[in-house]
């Protein structure tokens, strides 16, 4: 991923210093990536043409810090209820309510996206990499 993803209906726009204090409090980096991302689009949803084309039942990226439920909130509630969920970050959703979630931190699987499917509180891998997951919304 070069560039950002367009994305609409953003929040207001965090800065680099807010995603390092995000990333002191929880004691993670975010890929450079991730971070380009945020910082053009503090989450939001796929412009409608792209939604239609899309490969998986996306429905957006979760904004951090400036909404009443940040990404930060999303995950102390998901620790709270799946502690072994610790170190999995949510920065999406898709069109189910399941959460998307970056391995961060100490884990052995850094950088690799999940899906957890509340229902069946499973577990499940997308992409290795938050590059690749960007590849399977955008790519043509």
């Amino acid at each position: 991923m070069t560039t950002p993803i367009r994305l609409e209906e953003s929040e207001a726009p965090i800065s680099a210093a807010d995603l390092d204090a995000l990333e002191r409090r929880f004691g993670f980096a975010f890929p450079l990536s991730f971070r380009t991302q945020y910082l053009k689009f503090n989450g939001g949803y796929l412009p409608e043409e792209r939604m239609e084309r899309q490969r998986m039942a996306f429905g957006g990226f979760e904004p951090i810090r400036y909404s009443t439920l940040p990404a930060e909130t999303l995950y102390l509630d998901l620790l709270e209820a799946f502690p072994q969920l610790e170190g999995l970050f949510p920065f999406a959703h898709d069109q189910g309510g399941s959460s998307f979630l970056i391995a961060l931190g100490e884990r052995a699987d850094l950088g690799r996206i999940y899906i957890w499917l509340m229902d069946g509180e499973e577990l499940l891998p997308v992409a290795d990499s938050f590059d690749e997951f960007v590849d399977l919304l955008w790519g043509e």
